[in-house]
């Protein structure tokens, strides 16, 4: 077959697909009009951090949509299809990362009342030093959000046909419209509707393709003698593509940074009124992630 009539294959996007894609826009943007125009910020510490006066469950549902992204939801799959199941050792790293930022990083900007992780360093250095991570930040944001918006839009558009630079544009209307009417509040709730979402589309393909396999012993069978179920590479040659060390050691790392100073997560943090609440917030987001995870690596495996 040739790569077009793969493509035409591949495109069975029907009209219930296209009610629930067109339903979650409405839904999410009802949301913004929602907290933009009826329940609307009576101030600037509302419009930012909801009047920290937010709740556990959907500050960590939103801390899960935040963090994992289309590039998650295809890529894992992916990256455990073709090269095993290594790569899951990175949920170590998360754990290790949850301890790490509830017992040092959270404690610190909570009680401290900031509305942004760069007031810190201006507080503990000085101006410049914040105006430098808040440029770091924005150009990270810049570099990483074209990413996550067009591999989800590159997935849409093989099943759909929809041209890329279609869908890209008003997935990204939709979302700075609710993010500016509503506030924290409209970000907080359709990320939530994400969540659910994720969860949701990701047990139907598991379920589906577990069925069609022949059932769950099929599928570990088929992978065992496939090799992609292995154990832990404990090698210490730099060279090798996943090890234990490198997954763990390097997922701690990679999810600290994102999850203890970026912006985008301290922000959700910090709309809970108390510290305790949010170190509540901070396992419910790290077995809430890793288990999305999971069932993204075990989807690899059908």
């Amino acid at each position: 077959m040739t790569v077009e009539e793969v493509a035409r294959v591949l495109q069975r996007f029907a009209v219930a697909d296209y009610i629930v894609f067109i339903l979650m826009l409405v839904v999410c943007a009802g949301i913004g009009v929602y907290f933009g125009f009826i329940d609307k910020a009576a101030s600037t510490e509302d419009y930012l951090v909801g009047g920290r006066k937010m709740t556990v469950i959907p500050i960590s549902l939103s801390l899960i949509a935040s963090y994992i992204s289309g590039i998650t939801l295809i890529g894992t799959p992916t990256e455990v299809y073709v090269y095993g199941m290594q790569y899951l050792y990175t949920i170590g790293g998360v754990f290790i990362m949850g301890l790490i930022m509830s017992q040092c990083y959270l404690p610190v900007f909570h009680d401290l009342k900031l509305t942004s992780s760069y007031e810190y360093l201006a507080l503990r250095f000085d101006k410049r030093v914040r105006l430098l991570g808040s440029a770091l930040f924005c150009i990270s944001i810049l570099i990483w959000l074209p990413l996550v918006i067009y591999v989800p839009a590159l997935a849409f558009n093989q099943v759909s046909g929809i041209n890329v630079h279609i869908v890209t544009p008003l997935v990204c209307i939709i979302c700075i419209f609710y993010t500016c009417v509503g506030g924290i509040k409209a970000v907080v709730w359709t990320d939530a509707v994400q969540t659910f979402s994720m969860f949701g589309a990701m047990l139907l393909v598991i379920v589906k393709g577990t069925s069609d396999v022949g059932g769950f012993l099929q599928v570990v069978q088929r992978n065992i003698e496939s090799q992609r179920i292995e154990g832990p590479e404990w090698s210490l040659d730099v060279t090798t593509r996943h090890t234990v060390w490198g997954l763990v050691i390097g997922g701690c790392v990679g999810w600290l940074q994102t999850n203890a100073v970026g912006q985008t997560m301290i922000q959700r943090y910090l709309a809970l009124p108390t510290k305790r609440q949010a170190v509540q917030a901070v396992w419910i987001f790290v077995f809430g992630s890793t288990s999305l995870v999971v069932l993204c690596s075990y989807s690899g495996l059908l």
